[in-house]
């Protein structure tokens, strides 16, 4: 679970006290009536739309909806209310704050991110502190988690590809937290060191040159190898991310044993050199960013040889330092990794027919249509008796209870010190918390990214249905269940969820040298549009089909566009300068099937694309 710095430094004790209490609350009899809610997204819509095409189309608006609903309740850009936190306390947040903002042109929203980037905290030898105000997580005894590293090196990547310039990397760290210079030795450090620095962390310290992220003791000590930066304000040694059951957190996930030979950080890894590549192009240092994809080649292929099971097809947890594999049904796990391009579409079916409930794996708590049930998590949650409507939403978190997987030992569970306990009479008893058979909202991202990459958009579609149904029935504001829905209020992060409408459908991806579209729509979309997007300081409005690109700027465009469209051959590139004069060209789809569109130094304006008849 998240906790706003405001919760941990005026109320942590009592705030964990509440949530045993509420997790413990008995039965409720009581309906939850559906909250009835007005269409009022569509079909004017403040971010994104679609155009019905064909005949006999049917109504994709539902797409749309569900992700304007998204970024009603949890954008909070441009002052508007939302209903979740402004942001997170560690650098895990970094990389989804860009992700939710980068694209929007909330100036100030962006800035407020930029200077928290700036500013944030670094030892000697790289690691970048759990918390803002800690090097260790402030719940917990030895909790120091790792992946603030991985999405911090991304969101600095996704800032840079948005604003199509490097200068970011140059703005320096002018502050240190505290007195203690060797466990905040930032001060000085530009944007771009910081990258640098975090990635040879990785690299030498989580052992990320061997291809696989290993957890050890070596990883907290710093350059002189003999002091420790894992020491709380008691003076106790607090390092205990073996990957054991009963040990400490590694991660955002807090309450999971992630530890050790490392799935979840060798993933990110993955992603971050591959943002790391994009930084270095953007630098101009084309040798080191082949280097860096080389090396996230490497770590792909090492991740699926360690972390794939044949036997349950998915991928596990960790192998903690005994060497025994953890597997407790992770699906946020393995729809982030497919997100990226790990794996390959027989991994992909394998895991998303276990998600969608086709595929049932012995030895699971929960399978088939439970693993995507709102109205399950709900009932299982308030302990009621009476079901809701049948609606999906999010797969939960695990679909092993940690109950289960620890089969009678010692729960692979980090307690937080006594405060939140699984067990048949605990407050995080399986279908009672989020990280125990609930679910947090983020991850549907990842899930529907991967579908696109893997199924297409008439999946996305499907699931996309799916949260326009829930925001019908209780706005996407719902925290019924105590803690086992991740949300509201705490959950900025929730908001990631609407960037598939512009990366997966609309396919509209800001790369280290271009802004590229590759549309996916869905059947019966003619075209599908964002009413606001921003990329190398211009506003636009992109209207994106099959086979044309519309773009509109009230300001220069600048970069270059390229547009693959569905069908290869001749196509019309016309330009609109600020004057009201045009200039159009001819070209055809290169080998790739692209067509390209320069636009640096040309003043224009507007852009359209067509197929030349």
């Amino acid at each position: 679970m998240k906790k706003s710095a405001a919760k941990v430094l005026c109320c942590l004790l009592a705030l964990l006290t509440a949530v045993s209490a509420l997790a413990g609350c008995g039965e409720v009899e009581e309906d939850l009536p559906p909250l009835p809610l007005e269409d009022d997204l569509l079909p004017q819509s403040p971010f994104f739309y679609t155009v019905r095409g064909g005949k006999n189309g049917a109504d994709v608006q539902e797409t749309a909806l569900a992700f304007n609903a998204v970024c009603k309740v949890f954008g909070g850009v441009n002052g508007e209310p939302c209903k979740v936190y402004r942001f997170g306390n560690e650098p895990t947040y970094y990389e989804w704050m860009a992700m939710k903002i980068a694209w929007t042109g909330d100036a100030a929203y962006l800035r407020e991110l930029k200077d928290k980037i700036v500013g944030c905290p670094q030892t000697d030898n790289g690691y970048l502190w759990s918390w803002g105000t800690s090097t260790y997580w402030p719940t917990g005894a030895g909790d120091m988690h790792y992946d603030g590293l991985f999405r911090f090196v991304a969101a600095v990547a996704e800032i840079l590809r948005y604003e199509g310039s490097a200068s970011f990397l140059d703005e320096k760290d002018a502050t240190t937290y505290g007195s203690d210079t060797a466990k905040d030795a930032s001060a000085g450090r530009t944007v771009y060191e910081k990258c640098a620095a975090a990635m040879d962390y990785a690299d030498k310290l989580l052992f990320g040159g061997t291809g696989i992220i290993t957890v050890t003791e070596q990883s907290v000590y710093l350059k002189d190898g003999v002091t420790r930066f894992d020491i709380n304000d008691k003076g106790e040694t607090v390092w205990n991310n073996t990957g054991r059951a009963g040990s400490s957190g590694s991660n955002y996930w807090d309450n999971l044993c992630f530890g050790h030979k490392d799935a979840y950080e060798t993933m990110l890894y993955y992603h971050a050199l591959l943002a790391m590549r994009d930084i270095e192009t953007m630098r101009g240092d084309s040798e080191a960013a082949k280097r860096l994809e080389a090396r996230a080649d490497t770590v792909g292929k090492a991740f699926n040889e360690t972390f794939w099971s044949e036997e349950t097809g998915r991928y596990i947890a960790c192998i903690d330092a005994d060497g025994k594999k953890w597997d407790p049904g992770l699906t946020f796990l393995n729809t982030e990794a497919l997100s990226y391009g790990l794996g390959d579409a027989k991994k992909a079916e394998s895991v998303l027919s276990w998600i969608d409930g086709d595929r049932i794996i012995g030895g699971d708590t929960l399978g088939g249509y439970e693993i995507l049930d709102y109205s399950g998590v709900l009932m299982r949650a308030m302990k009621r008796k009476k079901r809701d409507e049948p609606r999906n939403f999010v797969p939960i978190s695990n679909t092993v209870s940690i109950e289960d997987l620890s089969e009678g030992g010692p729960a692979w569970w980090n307690s937080l010190e006594g405060a939140i306990n699984v067990g048949e009479n605990g407050n995080a008893a399986y279908g009672r918390h989020l990280e125990n058979g609930g679910y947090i909202f983020y991850t549907v991202y990842y899930e529907l990214a991967a579908r696109a990459k893997y199924r297409g958009a008439a999946d996305v579609v499907a699931r996309a249905e799916n949260i326009a149904d829930v925001y019908r029935f209780n706005g996407l504001d719902s925290d019924k269940g105590n803690w086992v829905e991740g949300l509201v209020d705490e959950y900025p992060e929730s908001g990631i969820v609407a960037r598939v409408f512009i990366d997966s459908l609309c396919g509209i991806t800001p790369t280290a040298d271009a802004l590229t579209v590759r549309p996916d729509l869905p059947k019966n979309a003619a075209t599908l549009g964002v009413e606001k997007f921003c990329y190398g300081g211009a506003a636009m409005r992109i209207e994106v089909g099959g086979e044309t690109l519309s773009l509109r700027s009230e300001t220069a465009l600048s970069g270059k566009i390229v547009f693959y469209p569905e069908k290869s051959g001749d196509y019309n590139i016309t330009l609109t300068l600020a004057d009201g004069t045009t200039v159009a060209e001819k070209i055809k789809t290169d080998r790739d099937g692209a067509v390209t569109a320069a636009l640096a130094g040309r003043g224009a304006v507007s852009v359209d694309i067509s197929p030349s008849r």
